[in-house]
């Protein structure tokens, strides 16, 4: 008989209408809170995707950015400098590092144009006033090469040099080392303090 009773007051509550529309609101809101559950995981992963790269990455890059030509440039000054010094009397093996500053830069030709131009003005009681405006312009020559135009340059700076340092066989000797120091100053064009000479270990 409990049953029998269980099963009549399961089924009022089921056919109530007011039952079957806290049911639906119940799921509407459960839909609605799936949908932006998905929508916040995926901005996230988007956003994670569109972050700049990780430290380690862009000191990575740092190297791998630079122009290939700029590093020929770097690598044939240390090797030049080395021979110029294996060459000096009492040096003896050498390694060589030098210290950069930024990289090269490229100064393009600019064609300049200047306009003037005057107008003249009569008011009623006979005067005459002269207006004069003055455009000036500046614009980047290009030069064709094939298929693609690029900047015809007048001038490239190489990267500068800031700082040497040599490690050398014959640098315990303080006059070999000072002589080293005084070449590369003046090779280079760098104050002394800008160049460190040590003793290669044995």
């Amino acid at each position: 008989m409990g049953k029998d009773n269980f099963k009549k007051e399961l089924t009022s509550i089921l056919s109530n209408p007011k039952f079957l529309n806290i049911v639906s609101i119940a799921l509407v809101i459960a839909f609605v809170l799936l949908a932006i559950s998905f929508l916040s995981t995926n901005r996230k992963k988007e956003a994670k995707a569109t972050d700049g790269p990780s430290i380690s990455e862009a000191n990575n890059k740092d190297t791998s950015n630079t122009p290939k030509e700029i590093l020929d440039y770097e690598e044939v000054q240390k090797k030049e400098l080395k021979e110029i010094l294996t060459k000096m009397d009492g040096v003896g093996v050498v390694d060589v590092m030098m210290y950069f500053e930024s990289s090269e830069v490229k100064v393009p030709a600019i064609n300049e144009n200047t306009q003037v131009s005057k107008t003249e003005e009569s008011d009623k009681d006979g005067g005459k006033r002269v207006n004069t405006q003055k455009n000036d312009g500046s614009q980047v020559v290009m030069s064709g090469n094939g298929s693609e135009n690029e900047p015809f340059i007048l001038k490239t700076y190489k990267p500068k040099i800031t700082g040497i340092v040599i490690v050398a066989e014959g640098a315990d000797n303080s006059k070999i080392k000072y002589d080293i120091q005084t070449a590369i100053s003046s090779l280079y064009g760098i104050s002394l303090d800008k160049v460190n000479v040590y003793p290669m270990k044995n």
